[in-house]
């Protein structure tokens, strides 16, 4: 009996070290044929757990090493000479990946396509990256921020941003970029910061910002800009942050402003402002804006050089017609304010009838397609015009509010002959000539002989 319960006791023992021993075996297995950083890191590299990090920086690597676990979630292959990235380079899934300072030369489309949580992909200084093709970003659906800057990239194919929904910051400053493609950035429906400084762009389309509605920021300073479509800003509702000092503008269309209603840090310092007509939609709409801003000197014309366009006068803007309020282009019309009249009916030219100012046929508002002329856009003093006399600031703003009380009418209300002169009432003290007065006389007694003998 008691040899029985000493075997069975012996049975139990046996089977419960069996199932221990497969249990350890079991988890050796495990930990072994798993890929992970514990058990795989590349040659010459570092890896770190929690989170798995492998770092191979500054290895001399010409190419992406093998063996990088598949579960790592940071990557760093920084300053190495890394010159190509083809569609079978990343054999791992990872968030963060840092590639900048190698010899990158060629990336093929859809390269980064097996990365499809990347979150982080930094591609900066490689200043032999000269182009990209179409598609290279493929697949990376999720990611958040993408690193360009310090390239030679001349140009951007058009379906380079194509599905990057969840993108947010993008760095391209500091290229060759001469121009923006219309709709390159459609799809970044989610993108807060553009850095696009330090490029060579000359001028901004009507839709080359069309679909960035979040928008935050935006960096266009020290590029070569000269002209902005009165449109591009047009989706740029939200926008609070906009540098485009060290350009080549002259003007600034007033609508561009009017769309970037949320502007709150503006920079337009070092660019040769125009002060002229052409300035007082830009002038107007500063009048009305709560926002912290640059100087903005003008350079011309030669009268008011050295002088900052916020702080210019409305009598600086007296010779130039007001926009019409009904049309979104700022096309001028030939409406003068209250005061304005005042001066046109106090210096009105010997040759003319009328103060009525017209703009001669150059100065037609230019469509979209043709801003390339810089002078299409500008007002032109008409023969009229040019033949006033120039405004006395003293005189004027001496009688600045004393208008003459017979302008009882305002801008578009006036009835047609308007200003024309009402001769003032004869009297001794009148200022006539003597041959006006022999004149006169003559009239009168001519009429008084035809009353009398009809």
């Amino acid at each position: 009996m008691e040899s029985r319960s000493t075997a069975r006791r012996s049975r139990s023992s046996i089977i419960h070290n069996f199932k221990s021993g497969l249990v350890l075996w079991l988890v050796v297995w495990l930990v072994a044929v798993k890929p992970s950083g514990a058990g795989a890191c590349p040659r010459l590299c570092v890896c770190y757990p929690s989170p798995m990090t492998v770092s191979c920086q500054s290895q001399n690597f010409t190419t992406v090493p093998s063996g990088v676990p598949y579960d790592s979630q940071r990557v760093f292959l920084q300053n190495n000479r890394i010159t190509e990235l083809r569609s079978d380079t990343f054999g791992f899934e990872t968030q963060v990946l840092w590639l900048y300072a190698n010899n990158i030369t060629f990336i093929e489309a859809g390269a980064f396509s097996n990365l499809r949580v990347l979150e982080e992909l930094d591609l900066g200084d490689n200043p032999s990256l000269r182009r990209l093709e179409g598609g290279a970003f493929r697949g990376l659906e999720k990611l958040q921020s993408l690193h360009m800057h310090r390239c030679k990239l001349a140009a951007l194919p058009h379906d380079l941003f194509l599905k990057l929904y969840s993108l947010q910051f993008l760095y391209l400053q500091e290229n060759q970029l001469h121009f923006l493609q219309d709709d390159l950035f459609s799809d970044l429906v989610n993108l807060t910061h553009l850095f696009l400084h330090g490029n060579r762009i000359r001028a901004l389309s009507e839709n080359v910002f069309r679909g960035l509605v979040n928008l935050d920021r935006l960096l266009l300073h020290d590029n070569r800009i000269r002209q902005v479509n009165r449109r591009a800003f047009r989706d740029l509702g939200r926008l609070t942050m906009l540098y485009l000092f060290n350009n080549s503008m002259a003007e600034l269309p007033g609508q561009v402003m009017k769309d970037a209603s949320s502007v709150q840090f503006l920079r337009l310092n070092g660019n040769p402002w125009s002060c002229g007509c052409e300035a007082r939609p830009l002038w107007a709409w500063f009048r009305e804006a709560r926002v912290s801003s640059s100087e903005l000197m003008c350079t011309s014309p030669s009268t008011r050089r050295g002088q900052d366009l916020r702080f210019l006068r409305e009598m600086d803007f007296a010779l130039c017609p007001l926009p019409d309020p009904g049309s979104l282009a700022g096309t001028t019309t030939t409406t003068f304010s209250t005061k304005t009249r005042w001066w046109f009916s106090k210096h009105k030219s010997a040759a003319s009838s009328k103060s009525v100012f017209q703009k001669s046929s150059e100065t037609v508002k230019a469509l979209p397609h043709q801003l390339s002329s810089p002078s299409s856009s500008k007002y032109e003093l008409a023969e009229e015009e040019l033949n006033l006399p120039k405004v006395d600031q003293e005189e004027y703003w001496a009688n600045y509010g004393n208008e003459d009380s017979s302008v009882r009418c305002f801008e578009l209300e006036c009835p047609p002959g308007y200003d024309t002169p009402v001769l003032p009432p004869f009297s001794a003290s009148s200022s006539l000539t003597p041959s006006s007065l022999a004149l006169l006389s003559l009239s009168v007694l001519t009429l008084s002989i035809h009353l009398l003998f009809g």
